[in-house]
């Protein structure tokens, strides 16, 4: 895992905050253009009360996610500045290996 990571998906909550409303909106306005499909009996009327609530449900859901997003973004910037640091604290915490000990091949074979 990388800092860069952290400011990607930064960026990625920043676009679906512009993007969510623009595409649901889309998507509604898509059924909406459909027109009255649902006829005029009993089972009719009874699907458009069902789709009435679950459309205002719908907007108000995406509009809280939506509302979420700029501070998902800005944790996850918190995060990579926190994972920057740590990695630095980390590097700067190692312990000093000292130099290895020079080995030179036996003059003779050891005897089992």
């Amino acid at each position: 895992m990388h800092g860069s990571d952290f400011t990607k998906a930064a960026g990625a909550f920043v676009d679906e905050h512009d993007d969510l409303d623009k595409d649901a909106r889309w998507i509604l306005d898509a059924i909406a253009a459909l027109g009255d499909f649902a006829g005029t009996d009993d089972t009719a009327h009874t699907f458009r009360q069902g789709y009435a609530t679950a459309l205002k449900s719908t907007t108000t859901y995406v509009a809280a996610l939506r509302d979420l997003y700029p501070g998902i973004a800005e944790r996850l910037a918190g995060m990579k500045t926190g994972f920057d640091v740590a990695n630095w604290a980390n590097i700067q915490s190692l312990p000093k290996v000292s130099d290895l000990p020079d080995f030179t091949a036996p003059a003779e074979k050891p005897n089992p």
